[in-house]
């Protein structure tokens, strides 16, 4: 007879495809049927897919997915959005299929974790009992990072950095900008989620100029010296855009270090640049309920 647990081959994928260790996700295959309970904060990519993969690798698993959001708006080509090139329902994913597929889901956020109890306690008051807990709750923007920039000033100059109501907002002012504007991005210092996409900005919005209003430049201020690809960025930016896009980095003054939202104007080290469209790359850090459940460290981050 057939056992009803995974072999150890398909353990291990099982358990890579979820991000947890072999040696801990075993005691909780291991269970009678239906008890062993697996809780899934936040539901990106990474926090959907680990939850329904483990479903379907595993049926008798109990899988809980916390996630507020009734739609997931992908960031993932959200520039394309940006420069006109796609619309921000292509972006949008509800949640059906994986409830479909077994994995229960909780649309509220997650406010605490007790570890030694294994109890997630939730905004609409209830907790979910838990013997293996995966924290994939995504970035959360550093408000208090850079000088000038809070919440109230995201309205001014737009991050786009959480896809939705700001990718939409930086492209009506990209819409409504005269031609012989100036666009300013800022990027900030490492680390922050996916290094190469402020450059995939910078490009994309170069190419909705280049048709649209020609005229016009991107001035992209860096807080780092080099960046992802950027040998296959600049190459192309020569070849596709040449003088439409300046790059200004960490030691040619490009770090900003406050904004003044009222102007959408960038202080850097030596200089102030206004655009006529600002968009700020902000500093980054992992969700706030990282650092409730202990596994984000004084950088804010989670180390891996």
């Amino acid at each position: 007879m057939s056992s009803p647990f995974p072999r150890r081959r398909t353990l291990l994928k099982l358990a890579a495809a979820a991000g947890l260790a072999p040696a801990g996700l075993a005691p909780v295959i291991g269970r009678a049927q239906g008890i062993g309970r697996v809780v899934v904060i936040g539901g990106g990519f990474g926090g959907a897919t680990c939850a329904r993969v483990l479903k379907k690798l595993q049926p008798i698993l109990n899988v809980t997915l916390v996630e507020p959001s009734k739609v997931f708006t992908s960031c993932p080509f959200s520039n394309e959005v940006i420069a006109g090139q796609r619309d921000i329902k292509q972006q949008q994913f509800g949640y059906d299929a994986i409830a479909r597929d077994g994995v229960v889901v909780a649309q509220t956020s997650a406010t605490s974790v007790d570890p030694t109890q294994h109890r997630v306690t939730l905004a609409d008051g209830n907790t979910l009992a838990y013997d293996r807990l995966v924290i994939a709750p995504g970035i959360d923007i550093d408000w208090k990072a850079l000088p000038g920039y809070d919440e109230a000033a995201a309205e001014k100059m737009p991050h786009a950095w959480k896809a939705g109501d700001q990718t939409l907002l930086l492209r009506r002012q990209l819409e409504a900008m005269e031609d012989g504007g100036v666009v300013v991005i800022s990027a900030p210092a490492n680390p922050y989620r996916c290094p190469p996409a402020p450059y995939e900005r910078a490009s994309q919005i170069a190419w909705y100029l280049k048709t649209k209003k020609p005229r016009s430049k991107v001035l992209l201020l860096d807080a780092k010296d080099s960046f992802s690809q950027q040998r296959l960025f600049q190459n192309a930016w020569s070849e596709l855009y040449p003088a439409m896009i300046e790059w200004v980095s960490l030691s040619q003054g490009g770090n900003v270090t406050s904004v003044e939202p009222a102007t959408r104007t960038f202080v850097t080290d030596f200089d102030k640049h206004r655009g006529d469209v600002a968009n700020v790359v902000p500093p980054q850090k992992a969700a706030v309920i990282t650092m409730k459940a202990g596994v984000a460290d004084r950088t804010g981050w989670c180390p891996v």
